[in-house]
């Protein structure tokens, strides 16, 4: 009765306890894997029916898209549907499983960084609470994504170990971390080739550190060797420089990364306030290793950036955290643990906390609404049941961002129809004309009537055998 409360370990429990809730939420209630994913269930079938070897392409949507997607996510999805005879089961609760495990890999390597049990179960709780940190992990797409988070923040967690005091176990981990973050998702790959550079250059910038360095990089090459050598010797490289024009780099979508930490991203205000104290408190004490992580990943890439500099986001947000109750209760940080029981600060933090989970909320709707409803599942129903394969479609569906169009994706992956306006997977093989052809497929979702639609088929050297149009419900 006299122990001290482990005030830690109650909100590391907290961020898991709360962060299972938020991320198995949207899947139990609606009961179908939510937003993409309709490609990857393709490619799981593709695999089963290859005998378990990577095939040289995928059935997805009749469209001769290369296998050279990293597979990681396919061999354990494909695995798992045997078990439980349901690969759809497998794409709605799998995601959120692993996105769950990885809170608590952030936690690992957020107490590394941050040196402080305390700091770090602060940034566990923002980061599990994130919608950053779970958004498109958790829809059906995050089959891959998910994975590739995880296997990051574990190679990430044993590399800054690693590079501050060397041992065989941590070398052994972090080629094992990173060569299945190469072979579970292309832009994480990226990521931790960035993240550990980083923590080369800010924490192991020696001799020893060099030599590590070294032994890592091979070890990872010679490790994923066998997947990446089997996609080059079939494809060549074309696939990934193709794959790499799809990350747009304009100024306008730059503008909108400056508008997420803004004050106009209304909801993010609190983490905002947090984020900006945090920055100032890193500067202060000249360490650099988080804005410069954040700017660079933005930098390079654009389009999955956000989950990466999360990372760093939730890190600083919390060091901005006990600059806050510091200057609240007006005493210095140095027992920031007795300064968090104070009720200023309880109050403080529970405030953060129910907005926080307010916002987490928030999206999770956002996701339920996100997602094939009863009446796409009969729309898919009646085409398999009337309509011969092999067919062409339009989807006019009316939404002008494909990649949040569950029908777009799902309808190839559940009819084997080939779908004229589906975008997912050919980022794969239309290098710079990806984005002139997303913006074909928006004018397409803007057509009124079949006039709109013949004069864009006509223009766009489209044939079609059936046209598809939803009709939003009358509220």
């Amino acid at each position: 009765m006299n122990r001290k409360l482990d005030f830690p370990t109650l909100l590391l429990f907290t961020a898991l306890l709360f962060g299972i809730i938020i991320r198995f939420y949207p899947a139990i209630t609606n009961g179908f894997p939510l937003n993409d994913g309709g490609m990857f269930y393709t490619m799981v079938q593709d695999l089963k029916s290859n005998g378990y070897a990577l095939p040289q392409f995928t059935t997805y949507n009749h469209a001769d898209i290369p296998f050279a997607y990293p597979p990681f996510g396919f061999y354990i999805a494909s695995f798992l549907g045997f078990l439980f005879d349901s690969d759809l089961t497998v794409f709605l609760y799998l995601p959120a499983l692993i996105n769950t495990i990885s809170i608590l890999a952030f936690y690992f390597f957020a107490k590394e960084v941050l040196d402080s049990h305390i700091t770090a179960s602060l940034a566990t709780i923002i980061y599990a609470l994130s919608p950053r940190a779970f958004l498109w992990q958790i829809m059906g797409g995050g089959i891959t994504r998910t994975f590739g988070m995880l296997f990051l923040l574990l190679m990430l967690w044993q590399a800054i170990q690693l590079f501050r005091k060397y041992q065989h176990k941590h070398l052994i981990l972090t080629i094992l971390f990173g060569a299945c973050t190469v072979m579970s998702h292309p832009q994480t790959a990226l990521h931790a080739a960035l993240g550990g550079l980083f923590i080369f250059l800010f924490y192991g910038f020696n001799k020893r550190g060099v030599i590590s360095a070294f032994l890592v990089g091979f070890g990872v090459v010679l490790l994923s060797s066998p997947w990446w050598l089997t996609i080059l010797s079939t494809h060549g490289i074309e696939p990934f420089l193709s794959a790499g024009q799809s990350s747009s780099r304009t100024l306008e979508f730059y503008l909108i990364v400056l508008r997420l930490y803004s004050p106009l991203n209304f909801l993010s205000i609190p983490f905002l306030i947090l984020f900006y104290i945090g920055v100032w408190v890193s500067i202060k004490n000249k360490n650099f290793f988080f804005i410069t992580w954040i700017v660079i990943s933005y930098l390079l890439d654009p389009r999955g950036a956000d989950g990466i500099a999360l990372l760093a986001g939730a890190m600083l947000a919390s060091m901005g955290f006990t600059k806050m109750i510091s200057w609240i209760n007006r005493q210095p940080e140095t027992d920031i643990e007795n300064l968090l029981l104070t009720r200023k600060s309880l109050n403080l933090l529970v405030s953060l906390f129910v907005w926080f989970i307010l916002v987490a909320s928030i999206t999770d709707f956002q996701l339920i609404n996100t997602s094939l409803k009863s009446d796409d599942l009969e729309t898919i129903a009646w085409v398999n049941e009337n309509i011969e394969k092999d067919k062409t479609f339009l989807l006019a569906t009316g939404h002008e961002f494909s990649m949040t169009d569950p029908l777009q994706e799902w309808f190839p992956a559940l009819t084997n129809q080939y779908s004229r306006t589906t975008m997912q997977g050919l980022e794969w093989t239309l290098s710079e004309d990806f984005f002139p052809y997303y913006e074909q497929m928006a004018l397409f979702q803007k057509c009124a009537d079949v006039n709109c639609v013949n004069e864009w088929a006509m223009k766009n050297n489209v044939a079609y055998d059936y046209l598809i149009v939803l009709i939003p419900k009358e509220k």
